[in-house]
């Protein structure tokens, strides 16, 4: 990612479809700048990475990475977000792909899991298709837009 990146992201998710399903709250453009900069603190401090899926202009249009991750206890946090008009194309499913490899092959981790709120069924359906296995439901685990939502746990564990 890159600070130049915050405008392309803001835009998406600025679009109540993408944030429907999610904890993302309402966001500025002032906000999504310091998600950048807190994303890049994360590449150097090492505690979190995400990469930004761009279109053939190199436009960002999709993020997909870890957050919330401690290498002492080796597991991380998957999170992905995509433009409504690349929706359906694959797109997601291998920039998960790559990441995925990544933390499990590159950086070593034993485990990655993603908390999905249980009506986001696109998100729910590409976990599934790359592997992931559903380990349970966290009832009221997140609050998006004032009301506590319930989430699914997914986890994938090194082989």
């Amino acid at each position: 990612m890159r600070h130049s990146d915050a405008a392309a992201w803001y835009a998406y998710l600025a679009d109540p479809r993408v944030i429907e399903h999610t904890s993302i709250p309402e966001l500025t453009l002032t906000l999504v700048e310091a998600m950048v900069a807190r994303e890049l603190d994360g590449y150097v401090a090492g505690t979190s990475r995400r990469w930004a899926v761009a279109d053939a202009h190199d436009r960002l249009v999709g993020t997909c990475g870890f957050s919330n991750w401690s290498l002492p206890h080796s597991h991380a946090e998957l999170v992905y977000d995509l433009a409504p008009d690349f929706w359906g194309r694959g797109l997601m499913r291998a920039a998960v792909c790559q990441v995925l490899d990544w933390a499990l092959n590159e950086a070593g981790f034993n485990r990655v899991h993603a908390f999905v709120m249980i009506t986001n069924v696109p998100s729910i359906r590409l976990l599934e298709a790359v592997g992931f296995s559903r380990e349970g439901t966290l009832r009221g685990y997140r609050v998006a837009r004032g009301i506590a939502r319930d989430f699914h746990v997914y986890a994938m564990l090194r082989e």
